[in-house]
């Protein structure tokens, strides 16, 4: 009788350390899973447009004197297909702003106080757009591009 209790107090620890090895090895491979895993999320959602949007980027440029312009490849934004969008802004001048404004979109990239660069994140929806820098708009620092 007591030959079966150490062989089965034997088998019982022996199980015990195997499924604490099993754990401690899935731990570790779900830790990097997860990690890949996130990455692949986000390269998805950066680089692959549905079939009714687009992805890309827009530049923005505000200062230093009283302009203020988005270009898309290099050319004027007059008109932009829907999608998600990276919107970098170059801000020239510590007296303007640059304010993105239109349907689902309410975004300051940059404050007056701010000179330098910035960059955001925007879901662009079909319709008219205005950017502009909000202290100088009634002064005609502002324009307009059309998402279809």
């Amino acid at each position: 009788m007591q030959v079966f209790t150490g062989v089965t107090r034997k088998t019982t620890i022996a199980a015990v350390l195997a499924a604490l090895t099993l754990v401690l090895a899935t731990s570790a491979c779900g830790g990097g899973s997860s990690s890949s895993s996130g990455e692949t999320t986000t390269i998805e959602a950066t680089t692959t447009p549905t079939a009714s949007s687009a992805s890309g980027t827009l530049e923005g440029e505000v200062g230093p004197g009283f302009d203020i312009e988005v270009k898309q490849n290099g050319e004027d934004a007059e008109s932009v297909k829907a999608g998600t969008y990276t919107l970098n802004v170059e801000d020239k001048s510590d007296i303007h702003n640059f304010h993105l404004i239109g349907p689902g979109v309410d975004e300051e990239v940059t404050e007056v106080s701010f000179k330098g660069d910035k960059s955001v994140t925007v879901k662009l929806e079909p319709g008219t757009y205005t950017y502009q820098c909000d202290p100088h708009a009634s002064a005609g620092m502002k324009g307009t591009f059309e998402v279809t």
